[in-house]
C-alpha cells in the first residue's frame, strides 16, 4: 500500500524532482508503526514522526555536507565521506526525534526503511546507493527526454519501419535533425529506452510537430554520405539569445493567444520568426517546441521542426488531390505546401505515394503546356503564318514549332521556360532536406513532355542561391548537368560564380493558368507536338501499364441475352474448325516444308504458354480462383441464382455454371492470349489473357461443355494445346444427373449451361497429389462472395468422401450481408465508393473500392467486431497486411497475384482514397439497426477497426496514418449528454468519472478548453486514444483548465473556494495515486513548475497568487509549529509573509460537499508539493528571510525591515533548533555570499565590499578614525542591530554578534580570501615562488592561494602618503589579529595532479605585506620594506645597541614577526650597511665607544676569505667612529667622527701627539675645529688591535709625514719660543724612530 502511495512521487524524483514533505494518511501510518514489536514501546511518540518527516530529516543531513564536499573533493572523495555520513545518520535520526534508537520509531531498521522508501530520499543519497556519482563537470545540458522521445517514435513509425534501431541510429538521427549541435550519448540500455519509448509510439501521431529527418529516406542518406567526415565536422555553436533584458515586460499571454496568432501565420512561415515567439511568449510559455509538444493538440495547427530549427506551419488537410489542383493552378507556393505537407502528414520518403505524384505531376505539365500552346496559337499563328508566306516557303508543323523554340532567345515567350521557373521558385520555398524530394516529383513530371528539362532549368538561373540550390538537389538525384555544374562552379572565380548561368535570355512574362475539373487532365485530345515533346505514344504506353476498372458491383441481367438460343452442335463444330484453321494453319492443303515450320512454331509457342502457366502462381489453388472471376464476370438470366458449383472426383474436377453461355466470341479469346472479350466489365477482365490457363497445373485436357460448344485443349499431343481446340463429343447428361443426385432440386441439370471437366493429370491422380488438390478448395476464402459483383453462391463437392460446402451470400434488410459457409456463418458490413476510372484508364469511366467489417452475432442478437487479421482483396484474397478489415480494390497485381504493386500510381491512387471511405463509412455502420438505440456502442465497435501505425506493413503501411489524420480533422466521436453531438477526437475528453463532471461541468469545459467529455458508452484503446489525440481526464486537463481561469480576469474568484478545493484535491489524487502522473512523459513535473507559476493560491488577504511570485505559507492552524512567537518582536517582517487563506483547506467540508475524510490533508499535501512552506521559524528563515536579504531590491527596503531580517536570523541560529544544527553552514554560507548587511556606507555584500565590525560589537580598535585620515572607504556595520529590542535579550549580546559576523564573512580588519587558479591562469611568479619550473608541472595542476585587494589597496594609500601614525596602528592591529586571524594565510600550495606533490609558495597576501614599504623605522622619517628593519631584540641590540633602523611599533606576536620578515640577527652586509647609513648621517655621530667596539668585534668575528671584498668596501670609506671628547665611561655617548684607516693609528710611543694635542687645545682659538693629521687608537678600542692593523690596514705608528704635517700645524698656532720647550726632545725621538 505504501508502495503504490508514493509510487508517482517516486518517478518525479527520479526525473529531477525532489518533492517537499507529503504526510502519510492516519491508516497507513499505523500500519508502519506496528512493524515492529518495538514501535509499541514509543507509539504515542511515532504517531507524530510520519515517513516524510523521517525523509526531511536525512534531506537535512546530506544538504549542507553535499554542498560543502561538493568544492573541492573529487567524486570518490565524496562517495566516501557520504557513506562515512551515512554510517551514522541512524543514530543521529534517533537523537532528533528524542528516542532511543531508530527502530523505536516504528520503521523497522534503518537500511531496510531507506530500501523501502529510498524514493524520497535525497537525491545526493541515491545518486550514492544507485551509483550514479560521477566526476563533477563544469556545465552539462540534456535533451528534453519529451522531446527525445517523440523524435524516436516518430523514427520507428516512418524512417526506420522494422529496423533494429541501435544507439548509431539514435545518435546519427540527432546529428540529422540537430546538425549545429554535438551530442554525447551517455551509457544506457537502447533497448529499455525502446521499450519505454514504444509504449508512447502512438503519442508521436498526434503531436502537433513533426521533426523532419524522421522522415527522410534515400535522398536525407544521400545527402548526409556527401562528406564523410560529416559528423566529426559538426561545430557545437550556442543560439540562445537573452532577451529578458532587451523588452520591458510585456503583457502575460496565454495559450489561447498563442494558438490565436499562429494560425494566422501563412503556410510554410517559421513560426517561431512570424510571431516572435522569443520576445512575446518565450517568457510566460517556454521555448516555441516543446509548448508545442504539452499544450497544443490541434488539427488546424500542424509543424514541422527542420535540422536548422525551423518551425515550418504545414497544412494538415492536404492530400494528392490538392497537390494536383495546385499544379494546376500553376502556384509554385501552393505545389511547395502540398507536396511538403504531404510527405510529412504520410510519413515520409517510405510511405510517400511517389509514382502516383510523379504521375499527376506529368499529366498536370501536360496540360499546363497544352493550354499555352493553344493560347499562343490564338496570338501567334497569324503572324508566323505571314513570315512564311513572305519568305516565299512554308515549314512542316514540327519545324515551325522548333522555330518558335528558337525565337525564345530573342524574347519571344516560351512554356517550357515558364515551366522552369516554376521548378526553381517551388524549390525555393521548401526547407533544403525536402527539396531533393520535391524535384524528384517535378522532374518525373516535366520531363516526358519538355526537351532538356535539367538543362533548360539550369539557365533559367537567375540567381546564384537558384544555381547552388539546383548543385545540392542534382547531387542527391544524380542530375549529370547539374553535377557537371557544380564542378564548373567551384573550379570558376569569383567573378565568374556571381554571373547567372550561360543560356538563352527569356523574357519573362505570367502565363495563363487552367484550373478546371480533374479530368482534363487526361484528356489525351488536347495533346499538342508543338515545343515541347509530347509523345502520343506515352498516353497509350500508361493506359496499359496501369490497370482498369470495374462496373458496378449488382448482378448484371441482360434480358436479351436470356431470350438466345444455344449455339448448333454443327454450327459449334464449324466454329472451331474455323479457328484451328485460320489462327493455327492447320490446313491439310499445306506443304511439307510449310507444316514443318508450323509445327515447329507450334511448339515454341506451347513451351512459352506452359512456362507462363506453371510460374504464373505459386499456388496451384489460384487455378480455382480464376475459374470463380471468370465465373463472376459471366452474365445470368433474370430469374437465375448465379451459382457455381466445383464437384471432386477421383478423376479430376467439374466445375457447373448456371451462366447463358459461351459465345463464339469467347471460345476465340479461349484460344488466344491478351485477347479477353471481357475488357470493358467489371473486375480483371481477363488481365494478361492467362486466367483460363491455370487450370494447366492440374490437368493436361481441359474439357468446355457449354452452349453446343464441346471441346478441350489438349497438351499430351503437343505444346499448342494450351491455346488449339480440339472438338470432343458432347458430355452425357447421365453423368451430370448421378453428379447431383444428392440434391435434385438444387442441382436440376437444365441450368447448368455450362461444363469444364477438369482431368487429373497422372501426377495428381493418388497419394500426396490427391491430397494437394483436396487442399486447393480449402484456400478458397468465403468473404471473396462480397466482392463477386454476381455470383451469389459457391459449392464444393467431394465425390470422394461424399461432402457437400456451400458457401452463399445474403443481404439482410438491416445492412449486414451474411456468407454462409457450411455450418459457419460469418456478418459483414461493407462500405463501397465508385470512383473515376480515368487516372491511366483509357476505357474504363469508373472503379469500385470497398471495406468489408467483420462482426459476430452474440447471443442476444447484438454485434460485436471481429477483429481477426483479414486478407486484402483484389476481388480475389491476396494475402494479409495487418488489417483488421477487408480492404477491397481493383489492384494491379504481378503476375504472382499475391502481393500489390506497390510502384504502381494506379494502385497508390486508389490507396489514397481508402481513408475517406473509411472515415465516412462510419455514419452507415453507427446507423446500423443492432446499434441505432447504442452509438456509443456503435462508436466503440468501429473504432476498434482502426489500425496503428505499427499494426500494418507492406505496401498499405501508409494507410494507418492516413486514416488517423483524416480521424482527427472529421467528426467521428459523440458527446456525453442527450443529443448525438459529434466532434472531432481533439475536443473530447476520456477517462472521466461523475465527480469529473461535477467538477467540471459541460459548460466550464466548453467554455475555457472547448471541450466536451467522451460519450460514457465508448470505448477507446489508450494507443488509438492517444494517436487520435484524445484528450485525458487527468492532471494535465486540471491544470490547464486552472490555467484558463487564472488568465481570465475574476474568473478564477467566481468559482469559489469550494471548488478550488475540490479541484486541487482531484489533482492530488490523480498526481499521487494514479499511475498516468509518473506514465506521462515528464508531465508530473511539467505540471508542478507550472503550477509553481499559476497564481491559484488564496490568500488571507483576499487575492490570489502564485509561488513563483514569492514564498506562500501555510496558516497556523494547518502549521502547528511555533509560528507565532516573535510577532510583536518582528513585525515587519511577519507583515510581509504571504499566508494562504485559513478559509481554503475547509471549504470541502463546509460545503457539503461528498468527499472523504482526508481531503483536507491531501489539498495540504499538494500545496507542499507546490511549494507552500509550513509555516515554522526554521522555514521563514530559511525560505523568506534568507531570500529576502539577499535579493538585490532589498538593497533600498527599509532600515528597520532590513535590520528585522538579520536579526531574526541571527535569534533563531541562536536557538537549539535541530535543523539548523545540520543545515547551519549552508546557511552561513547562503548569508556569507548573499545578505545585504546595514553599514556606515549603506547596505552592502560581504561578497562585493569587505565589511568589518567595530568598536560597538566589541572591536580593540576604531579603525573608522584612521581610514577616514586616508580617504579610504571602510564598511562597517551599523550598531542599529544592538539596539534592536530581540538582541537585548541575548546574554553577552555583543560577543555572539561579533562571533556571528566573523562567521558570515564580516571581520575586524581587512578580509583575506582564498583564490584557487588552474595552471594556465597562474603567472610565471607564482612557479617562481614555488620554486619549480611551468614545464616541470602538469597542465592540471591548481594553486591554492591567499589574496586581499582591500589590503593591496589600504597599504598602496598608506605608502603613498607616507603615514607615520597610520602605518604604526595598521602594525599594532597586526601584530594583536595575526595569531587569530592571519598566521594560517601566508602559504599557499601548489598541487600537481599529476605526481600529487604539494609545494608551497608565500602567499600572495604575505607578498602584499612583505612588498610595500609601509613600516616605520625608528632611525629615520621614511617607510621601509619590512625585510629592510630590524626587530629590537637582544640579539640586533647587543651588536648594533639603539642605533640600528628598529620597526615601530614594536611587535610582540612571534609568528607575524617570522611571516613579516623583520631581522632578529646581525649579518656583515648588515653592519656595512648600517655603517654606511651612520656615516651619511647629516647630523654629528653620536656613539659609545663601548658600542663601536661590539660592531667592530662582531666584523672581526665574522669576516673570512669569502667576505673579504666587503670588507675592502668597507676600507675604501671612513668607517672608524673616533670621539671628539674624551667620555668618562665608555658607555657614554660621545660626539666623534669617522675616519679612514689611513687617517688614525694604533699607538703613538713618543708620546708626540698627545703633547701637539695639549698645544692645540691650549692656543687654539675658542670655537676653532682641532684637527691632527693622524690619531691613534690604542686608548679607545684597546683590544682591537689585530682587527684594525691586520685586517684595517691601521698603521702600527704615525707616519714621517704625520709628525711633519702636525708640526706645520703648530707653527700656525703658537710662536716657535712658545712650542719649544714641547717639541725639542719629542720631536727629536720621532724623527730617530723614523
Amino acid at each position: 500500500m505504501l508502495e503504490d502511495e508514493y509510487d508517482a512521487i517516486d518517478k518525479q524524483t527520479l526525473n529531477g524532482l525532489i518533492l517537499p514533505a507529503l504526510p502519510v494518511s492516519k491508516d497507513t501510518q499505523s500500519r508502519l508503526e506496528s512493524a515492529t514489536d518495538k514501535a509499541q514501546h514509543s507509539a504515542e511518540h511515532t504517531k507524530s514522526v510520519t515517513v516524510e518527516d523521517i525523509a526531511r530529516e536525512i534531506g537535512a543531513y546530506y544538504q549542507l555536507n553535499h554542498e560543502k564536499m561538493s568544492n573541492n573533493t573529487s567524486a570518490l572523495e565524496m562517495r566516501v565521506n557520504l557513506l562515512r555520513k551515512l554510517v551514522g545518520c541512524d543514530s543521529w535520526l534517533a537523537k532528533q526525534f528524542s528516542v532511543r534508537e531508530f527502530e523505536s520509531l516504528g520503521y523497522g531498521e534503518f537500511f531496510s526503511f531507506l530500501a523501502e522508501h529510498i524514493s524520497l530520499m535525497p537525491t545526493v543519497l541515491k545518486q550514492l546507493l544507485h551509483g550514479d556519482m560521477y566526476e563533477k563537470s563544469y556545465f552539462e545540458v540534456c535533451m528534453l527526454q519529451h522531446q527525445l522521445m517523440v523524435l524516436t517514435s516518430q523514427a520507428l513509425n516512418s524512417l526506420w519501419g522494422g529496423e533494429v534501431v541501435t544507439k548509431q541510429m539514435i545518435s546519427t538521427l540527432l546529428l540529422k535533425q540537430f546538425p549545429n549541435v554535438s551530442f554525447k550519448m551517455e551509457v544506457g540500455s537502447v533497448e529499455d529506452f525502446l521499450n519505454i519509448v514504444g509504449e508512447y509510439r502512438g503519442i508521436a501521431n498526434a503531436k502537433c510537430v513533426l521533426f523532419s529527418q524522421t522522415l527522410m529516406g534515400a535522398h536525407g542518406q544521400a545527402m548526409l554520405a556527401l562528406d564523410d567526415n560529416y559528423v566529426e565536422e559538426l561545430e557545437t555553436i550556442s543560439r540562445g539569445t537573452d532577451v529578458s533584458q532587451k523588452i520591458g515586460k510585456l503583457e502575460s499571454v496565454s495559450s489561447q493567444d498563442a494558438i490565436e496568432v499562429l494560425l494566422r501565420a501563412p503556410m510554410l512561415s517559421d513560426l517561431s520568426h512570424w510571431s516572435h515567439w522569443d520576445i512575446k511568449f518565450t517568457p510566460h510559455l517556454g521555448p516555441l517546441v516543446g509548448w508545442l509538444l504539452k499544450e497544443v493538440n490541434r488539427t488546424d495547427l500542424l509543424c514541422l521542426v527542420t535540422k536548422d530549427g525551423n518551425v515550418i506551419r504545414i497544412d494538415g488537410s492536404a492530400s494528392v488531390d490538392s497537390f494536383l489542383q495546385s499544379v494546376l493552378l500553376s502556384s509554385p507556393f501552393q505545389t511547395a505546401v502540398q507536396l511538403l505537407s504531404l510527405f510529412s502528414i504520410l510519413g515520409g520518403q517510405k510511405h510517400v505515394p511517389m509514382s502516383l505524384l510523379k504521375y499527376h505531376a506529368r499529366r498536370a505539365f501536360e496540360v499546363i503546356l497544352n493550354n499555352h500552346l493553344e493560347y499562343k496559337e490564338v496570338t501567334d499563328s497569324w503572324n508566323f503564318q505571314m513570315l512564311e508566306k513572305a519568305a516565299g516557303t512554308l515549314k512542316p508543323l514540327d519545324e515551325v514549332c522548333a522555330s518558335r523554340s528558337f525565337k525564345n532567345s530573342t524574347g519571344t515567350f516560351n512554356g517550357s521556360f515558364v515551366a522552369s521557373r516554376y521548378f526553381l521558385k517551388c524549390l525555393s520555398y521548401i526547407p533544403s532536406e525536402f527539396r531533393s524530394f520535391a524535384a524528384d516529383v517535378l522532374l518525373s513530371g516535366m520531363q516526358p513532355v519538355i526537351k532538356h528539362v535539367p538543362s533548360t532549368i539550369l539557365s533559367e538561373c537567375k540567381l546564384l542561391e537558384e544555381r547552388i540550390m539546383l548543385h545540392e538537389v542534382g547531387l542527391c538525384l544524380g542530375v549529370v548537368e547539374w553535377i557537371d555544374d557544380y564542378h564548373d562552379f567551384c573550379s570558376s572565380t569569383d567573378d565568374e560564380m556571381c554571373t547567372p548561368c550561360e543560356g538563352p535570355s527569356f523574357k519573362a512574362e505570367t502565363s495563363k493558368s487552367s484550373s478546371g475539373s480533374l479530368s482534363a487532365i487526361y484528356n489525351p485530345e488536347k495533346s499538342s507536338p508543338a515545343e515541347v515533346c509530347l509523345v502520343s505514344k506515352g498516353q497509350s504506353n500508361i493506359c496499359n501499364e496501369i490497370g482498369h476498372s470495374s462496373d458496378s458491383p449488382e448482378v448484371c441481367i441482360d434480358k436479351n441475352l436470356a431470350q438466345n438460343e444455344p449455339v448448333e452442335y454443327e454450327d459449334a463444330y464449324s466454329i472451331i474448325e474455323s479457328i484451328r484453321r485460320e489462327e493455327f494453319g492447320l490446313d491439310p492443303s499445306l506443304s511439307t516444308t510449310e507444316s514443318s515450320l508450323l509445327k515447329k512454331q507450334h511448339a515454341r509457342l506451347g513451351r512459352a504458354l506452359q512456362c507462363l502457366s506453371q510460374e504464373l502462381y505459386s499456388q496451384d489453388s489460384h487455378f480455382l480462383l480464376e475459374l470463380v472471376q471468370n465465373a463472376d464476370d459471366n452474365t445470368y438470366l433474370e430469374n437465375v441464382e448465379p451459382a457455381l458449383v466445383f464437384v471432386l472426383q477421383e478423376s479430376g474436377i467439374i466445375i457447373l455454371n448456371n451462366e447463358r453461355g459461351f459465345s463464339a466470341q469467347d471460345i476465340r479469346a479461349l484460344c488466344d492470349v491478351g485477347n479477353s472479350t471481357k475488357k470493358g466489365s467489371a473486375g480483371y477482365k481477363g488481365k494478361k489473357g492467362i486466367g483460363f490457363k491455370s487450370v494447366f497445373r492440374v490437368t493436361d485436357a481441359p474439357e468446355i461443355h457449354s452452349n453446343g460448344f464441346h471441346v478441350k485443349f489438349d497438351i499430351s499431343e503437343g505444346q499448342i494445346g494450351f491455346v488449339l481446340p480440339t472438338v470432343i463429343p458432347p458430355l452425357d447428361h447421365n453423368v451430370l444427373s448421378k453428379l447431383t443426385s444428392a440434391n435434385s432440386d438444387q442441382f436440376d441439370t437444365s441450368y447448368w449451361k455450362t461444363c469444364i471437366v477438369l482431368p487429373f493429370r497422372s501426377d495428381l491422380s493418388e497419394g500426396i497429389g490427391r491430397n494437394n488438390v483436396i487442399s486447393m478448395f480449402a484456400d478458397i476464402h468465403p468473404a471473396l462472395l462480397l466482392f463477386l459483383h454476381r455470383l451469389r453462391c459457391i459449392t464444393f463437392r467431394n465425390m470422394q468422401d461424399d461432402s457437400l460446402v456451400v458457401m452463399r451470400k445474403e443481404t439482410s434488410g438491416n445492412g449486414i450481408i451474411r456468407v454462409l459457409y457450411g455450418k459457419e456463418e460469418m456478418n459483414w458490413f461493407v462500405a463501397c465508393k465508385k470512383l473515376p476510372g480515368n487516372i491511366g484508364y483509357c476505357n474504363f469511366q469508373t472503379t469500385e473500392i470497398a471495406l468489408a467489417f467483420g462482426l459476430k452475432e452474440s447471443t442476444d442478437g447484438n454485434y460485436i467486431p471481429c477483429l481477426d487479421m483479414q486478407p486484402v482483396f483484389a476481388f480475389l484474397p491476396l494475402r494479409t497486411y495487418g488489417l483488421k478489415f477487408i480492404l477491397q480494390g481493383d489492384f494491379v497485381l504481378p503476375s504472382s497475384r499475391e502481393e500489390v504493386d506497390g510502384d504502381n500510381p494506379w494502385n497508390q491512387w486508389l490507396l489514397s482514397e481508402f481513408p475517406d471511405l473509411f472515415v465516412n463509412a462510419e455514419g452507415s455502420f453507427c446507423s446500423l439497426p443492432c446499434f441505432r438505440d447504442n452509438l456509443g456502442k456503435a462508436v466503440t465497435a468501429y473504432m476498434s477497426y482502426v489500425p496503428l501505425v505499427s499494426e500494418v506493413h507492406g505496401f498499405f503501411s501508409s494507410l494507418p496514418r492516413s486514416i488517423i489524420s483524416q480521424l482527427r480533422h472529421s467528426k467521428c466521436l459523440l458527446l456525453e449528454g442527450d443529443d448525438a453531438t459529434w466532434v472531432p477526437p481533439c475536443k473530447v475528453v476520456r477517462g472521466w468519472n461523475e465527480e469529473a463532471r461535477v467538477l467540471l461541468p459541460d459548460h466550464l469545459l466548453q467554455e475555457h478548453l472547448g471541450l466536451g467529455f467522451l460519450k460514457k458508452d465508448i470505448s477507446l484503446t489508450d494507443p488509438l486514444a492517444r494517436t487520435l489525440g484524445v484528450e485525458e481526464y487527468g492532471p494535465k486537463l486540471l491544470l490547464q483548465i486552472i490555467t484558463s481561469l487564472c488568465q481570465k480576469k475574476d474568473s478564477l474568484p467566481s468559482m469559489g473556494l469550494s471548488w478550488l478545493s475540490a479541484w486541487l484535491n482531484a489533482v492530488y489524487e490523480m498526481y499521487v495515486h494514479s499511475a498516468q502522473a509518473s506514465r506521462d512523459l515528464g508531465m508530473g513535473t511539467d505540471i508542478i513548475e507550472t503550477l509553481h507559476k499559476l497564481p491559484f493560491i488564496p490568500l488571507s488577504d483576499g487575492t490570489f497568487s502564485s509561488v513563483d511570485e514569492g514564498t506562500i505559507w501555510l496558516h497556523f492552524d494547518v502549521s502547528g509549529n511555533d509560528s507565532e512567537q516573535g510577532m510583536d518582536v518582528f513585525p515587519m517582517l511577519y507583515a510581509k509573509l504571504r499566508i494562504v487563506n485559513p478559509a481554503f483547506t475547509t471549504a470541502l467540508d463546509a460545503d457539503n460537499i461528498r468527499v472523504d475524510m482526508s481531503s483536507k490533508d491531501n489539498i495540504i499535501r499538494m500545496l507542499l508539493i507546490v511549494g507552500v512552506q509550513r509555516l515554522s521559524t526554521h522555514e521563514i528563515m530559511k525560505v523568506h528571510v534568507l531570500p529576502s536579504i539577499c535579493d538585490d531590491k532589498s538593497a533600498s527596503w527599509n532600515k528597520n525591515l532590513m535590520t528585522e531580517f538579520l536579526c531574526f536570523v541571527f535569534i533563531h541560529l541562536q536557538s537549539s533548533c535541530p535543523s539548523c544544527h545540520v543545515e547551519r553552514d549552508f546557511l552561513i554560507s547562503e548569508l556569507r555570499n548573499g545578505a545585504f548587511i546595514l553599514t556606515n556606507q549603506g547596505n552592502k555584500r560581504s561578497i562585493e565590499v569587505p565589511i568589518h565590525y567595530g568598536k560597538g560589537f566589541g572591536s580593540s580598535f576604531d579603525l573608522c578614525k584612521l581610514f577616514n585620515s586616508i580617504q579610504m572607504e571602510w564598511h562597517e556595520v551599523d550598531t542599529i542591530y544592538l539596539k534592536h529590542s530581540s538582541t537585548k535579550s541575548i546574554v553577552n549580546g555583543k560577543k555572539k554578534w561579533k562571533r556571528f559576523f566573523e562567521e558570515i564573512g564580516i571581520t575586524e580588519f581587512v578580509q583575506v580570501v582564498k583564490v584557487d587558479r588552474r595552471m594556465v591562469d597562474m603567472p610565471n611568479k607564482c612557479f617562481v615562488k614555488a620554486g619549480v619550473e611551468r614545464d616541470h608541472v602538469s597542465k592540471g595542476s591548481v594553486t591554492e592561494d591567499w589574496e586581499s585587494t582591500e589590503l593591496d589597496h589600504l597599504l598602496s594609500l598608506l605608502s603613498a602618503s607616507g603615514n607615520h601614525f597610520g602605518c604604526k596602528f595598521f602594525l599594532e592591529v597586526f601584530d594583536k589579529l595575526w595569531d587569530d586571524c592571519f598566521s594560517n594565510k601566508t602559504t599557499g600550495y601548489l598541487n600537481d595532479k599529476y605526481n600529487g606533490n604539494r609545494t608551497p609558495f608565500k602567499s600572495s597576501f604575505l607578498n602584499s605585506i612583505c612588498g610595500v614599504p609601509w613600516v616605520v623605522s625608528c632611525m629615520d622619517d621614511k617607510l621601509h620594506y619590512p625585510k629592510d628593519l630590524f626587530y629590537d631584540c637582544d640579539a640586533v641590540h647587543s651588536i648594533l645597541g639603539s642605533f640600528a633602523p628598529y620597526a615601530v611599533p614594536k611587535v610582540r606576536s612571534a609568528a607575524l614577526l617570522h611571516d613579516i620578515g623583520f631581522k632578529t640577527r646581525v649579518t656583515v652586509e648588515d653592519v656595512v650597511e648600517i655603517l654606511r647609513v651612520w656615516r651619511r648621517s647629516e647630523t654629528s655621530s653620536k656613539f659609545s665607544v663601548a658600542q663601536m667596539s661590539k660592531v667592530y668585534t662582531f666584523l672581526w668575528k665574522e669576516v673570512d676569505t669569502s667576505k673579504k671584498n666587503i670588507v675592502e668596501d668597507v676600507l675604501s670609506e671612513p668607517f672608524i667612529f673616533f670621539p671628539s671628547l674624551r667620555a668618562s665611561a665608555v658607555e657614554d655617548v660621545v660626539l666623534g667622527s669617522f675616519l679612514l684607516p689611513k687617517e688614525v693609528s694604533w699607538n703613538d710611543v713618543t708620546g708626540f701627539l698627545n703633547q701637539m694635542e695639549e698645544i692645540d687645545s691650549k692656543f687654539s682659538a675658542v670655537g676653532a675645529k682641532h684637527s691632527l693629521f693622524s690619531r691613534t687608537l690604542c686608548n679607545i678600542y684597546p683590544g682591537l688591535r689585530d682587527f684594525f692593523v691586520n685586517i684595517c690596514g691601521v698603521e702600527e705608528s704615525p707616519s714621517f709625514q704625520d709628525h711633519f704635517q702636525n708640526l706645520v700645524h703648530l707653527s700656525t698656532i703658537v710662536l716657535p719660543s712658545q712650542a719649544a720647550k714641547y717639541v725639542g726632545t719629542t720631536t727629536s725621538c720621532s724623527f730617530m724612530v723614523h
